[in-house]
């Protein structure tokens, strides 16, 4: 139903979908998600490994590994 830690978060983005693990929530309620083959502005531009809050609209679903 929301966000929770160690959920996996299924989002979109173009040209396809992106997956994340949920490491917690910023103070407006959008999830802080742990990435990979991230584009990171900050390092010129390379693909990397980040954690970063996203946009609660970017979230299709939360599935909670058993």
């Amino acid at each position: 139903s929301g966000p929770q830690v160690g959920a996996i978060a299924v989002m979109g983005r173009r040209g396809g979908g992106h997956v994340g693990i949920v490491s917690g929530v910023d103070a407006n309620g959008n999830p802080i998600i742990i990435s990979g083959n991230t584009w990171n502005r900050g390092s010129g531009g390379r693909r990397t490994t980040l954690e970063q809050a996203y946009p609660r609209h970017r979230i299709y679903a939360y599935v909670v590994p058993r």
